[in-house]
């Protein structure tokens, strides 16, 4: 197959003419089976163990489900993330695990769940507690239980020998990740559900090293860890010295439990014929992650072994302006095709100080901005008012769905301050001016029209910097307040890039009116697509104290002191479309992406209209960045096109011939998504 996309390169426009429906159908049933979704299409909410009953009455354990799924539905919700394992025991029909303690005979959860929410057209991924084991001296855990098993034993085992106690060093006693006999059993655990459940995805939690990092004594000390770690290295395990290299090893097993639990949703796909999305609960910064729980997720990202990672970013007002954009961005800013869905701790939003619906909104609203796919919730009672310590009203629930409303609707493009039609406008120093630049060999700035997001031109930055980073301070009104357009501090400001140079993060500087704030870091996207980067001016948790400011927004006016950009090594930027909007966000945060040839920010007929008129006359309806139009470019605009309605797919795709057929069922290739929604 490899060789085939260039037999589309040879394909004439009247042959390609005919196959458009055939390839919008094929095209449908690709996105069926892809990962792509928007990010206000796309909220979990959390259900656990401790949220639902499963111990009475049938009948009344059955309306309870239902009545959370259609509240789930009537919230907006497209995911239910419901658990089914918490330690080591089943709420559902298990093959290989006793069910927990007081499940009444005859009653599934899980299939109640499934029932519950496929009648709504809710989506329901099963969430396991994957390397827990028992958390209580209280309850002893039941015959069958994996705590029990021998030869070898799941237990962990510290240096002078000890068995880790049922209730744990941790927040539970954990298996042993190192064990090979500990990932059959896991990955068992997981074929039972996907296999006979109709479940819409399989969902990892608690899968790290449960005890942490810090201290030696209780990493797994046990003569088989001991003996594989000595056969993957030629170290001693027991060898404090060498305690570095262990965790390392032991991240590596953890690393390889993911991979395989993912072959195995992989193989119940193809046994069962149903999609099934792969997705995993992490620490809120992977650097934290790696270091205190051997739960090096990033390597897992760079590798796609998630179609979904959500890191649990659990802030509350008091230390979200600490933690919450340094965590996000520093996931995002991962190279990936896994999707990027933060979840919030709803529990701590409703504790006093906590910040309540305005620190939902603002997390929300940021996670949008840096790219990700989605949010998710935890969890339940406290989102939705049962139990004594809600975190919303039903006014503050509102004003979270509308908030996703005006981001699935942002339909304005502002008002222009800088577009690139004409000249550099405000943009029009060198980029070497400031001195407050750092590992600055050289820069360059000059209008070109080769590129641009919309209209005739854009700027082209090229950056000669020190590959151990560097800081580019690129002026507005060569740094004069005076010399730059005033606007009102409400609404967003943003601007649109386009680069294919990786690791370049990017924020905007205001004047405010005579000292400067800027707005929060975002990763810039390397795909050689335009993608928009914005910032809510009345937000103040969006916005960091830089030249004696305080962080926030006072003035009733601001105007823009620069575009800032980090990165390492040599860079080519295109700037566009700098832009304002008084009223609410800027219009495309979601990018239209390769196939927008009029650069209108949709993917529709009038697309197709102009790469006929390009096609094999220039590169302007160029999706695949190889300078002609051709087939390869018809394919691109195939795939993301989005018409308005059915009826006008109708009228704008011709029928099918046999050839088309043929040439279609070769051609199309499944589509992935970047992480990023700019």
């Amino acid at each position: 197959m490899r060789n085939v996309p260039r037999l589309l390169e040879q394909i004439s426009w009247p042959m390609l003419k005919v196959s458009l429906c055939l390839l919008s159908a094929i095209f449908a049933l690709s996105l069926a089976n892809s990962t792509s979704a928007e990010f206000s299409e796309r909220r979990s909410i959390f259900v656990d163990r401790y949220d639902f009953n499963y111990s009475g009455n049938i009948s009344t354990m059955t309306n309870q489900i239902n009545g959370m799924m259609q509240s789930a539905a009537d919230e907006g919700f497209t995911d239910i993330v419901w658990q089914v394992r918490g330690r080591g025991d089943a709420l559902y029909n298990s093959n290989f695990e006793p069910a927990i303690s007081n499940l009444t005979p005859g009653f599934d959860p899980l299939q109640t769940a499934l029932d519950a929410a496929h009648s709504r057209g809710l989506k329901v991924h099963a969430w396991f507690n994957s390397t827990t084991l028992w958390n209580t001296n209280n309850l002893n855990p039941p015959s069958g239980h994996i705590f029990n098993n021998t030869n070898p034993s799941f237990r962990l085992e510290e240096l002078s020998g000890n068995l880790e106690p049922q209730d744990g060093w941790g927040s539970y006693s954990s298996v042993n990740p190192i064990l090979p006999e500990v990932h059959t059993h896991i990955n068992n655990v997981v074929n039972d559900v996907a296999a006979n459940y109709a479940v819409d995805g399989i969902h990892l939690d608690y899968i790290r090293y449960i005890p942490g990092t810090s201290d030696f004594d209780r990493l797994p000390h046990d003569t088989l860890s001991h003996t594989m770690f000595n056969s993957a290295t030629g170290l001693d395990g027991s060898n404090p010295s060498n305690a570095a290299a262990y965790e390392n090893y032991i991240a590596s097993r953890i690393t390889d439990l993911v991979g395989s639990v993912g072959q195995t949703v992989d193989a119940a796909e193809t046994s069962t014929g149903r999609a099934m999305e792969f997705s995993a609960s992490v620490w809120r910064d992977p650097d934290v992650a790696v270091n205190d729980y051997m739960q090096d997720y990033r390597t897992w990202l760079e590798n796609d072994l998630l179609d979904i990672v959500m890191p649990m970013i659990y802030l509350s007002a008091s230390n979200d302006g600490t933690y919450f954009n340094d965590n996000l961005l520093n996931t995002m800013r991962t190279s990936t095709d896994s999707r990027v869905m933060p979840t919030f701790a709803t529990y701590l939003h409703a504790a006093s100080g906590g910040g309540g619906a305005a620190l939902t909104r603002s997390q929300i609203e940021r996670a949008y901005f840096m790219g990700a796919d989605g949010v998710g919730f935890y969890d339940f009672p406290t989102y939705f008012d049962t139990n004594s310590n809600p975190a919303y009203n039903n006014a503050e629930r509102e004003s979270i769905r509308d908030l996703f409303n005006e981001i699935a609707n942002a339909s304005s493009t502002g008002s222009s301050i800088d577009n690139f039609d004409a000249d550099e406008g405000h943009f029009n120093s060198s980029p070497t001016l400031s001195g407050s630049n750092q590992g600055i060999n050289g820069a360059t700035a000059q209008r070109v029209t080769t590129e641009a997001q919309a209209g005739d031109g854009s700027q082209e930055l090229v950056i000669d910097g020190s590959n151990g980073g560097w800081f580019l301070r690129h002026l507005s009104g060569g740094g004069s307040v005076a010399a730059n357009q005033e606007f009102a501090s409400t609404g967003s400001i943003g601007f649109w890039l386009k680069t294919e140079d990786e690791g370049l993060t990017v924020q905007i500087a205001l004047d405010d009116p005579n000292s400067a704030d800027r707005g929060f870091l975002q990763p810039v996207q390397a795909d050689g697509e335009w993608h928009l980067y914005q910032w809510n001016l009345e937000d103040d948790r969006q916005w960091e104290a830089w030249a004696s400011e305080e962080g926030s927004i006072t003035g009733s006016t601001v105007t823009i002191d620069s575009i800032q950009f980090f990165g390492a090594g040599d860079a080519t930027i295109y700037l566009d479309s700098v832009s304002h909007n008084p009223d609410g966000y800027l219009a495309g945060l979601t990018a239209a992406g390769p196939g927008d040839f009029d650069a209108d920010g949709d993917i529709d007929a009038d697309d197709l209209a102009q790469w006929q008129g390009d096609y094999g006359v220039n590169g302007l309806s160029d999706a695949d960045n190889d300078d002609d139009s051709d087939g390869l470019d018809f394919l691109t605009w195939q795939q993301n096109y989005a018409p308005a309605s059915s009826s006008a797919a109708a009228n704008t795709v011709p029928e099918p011939s046999t050839l088309a057929l043929l040439i279609g069922l070769t051609l199309m290739p499944r589509c992935r998504r970047s992480k990023f929604n700019h």
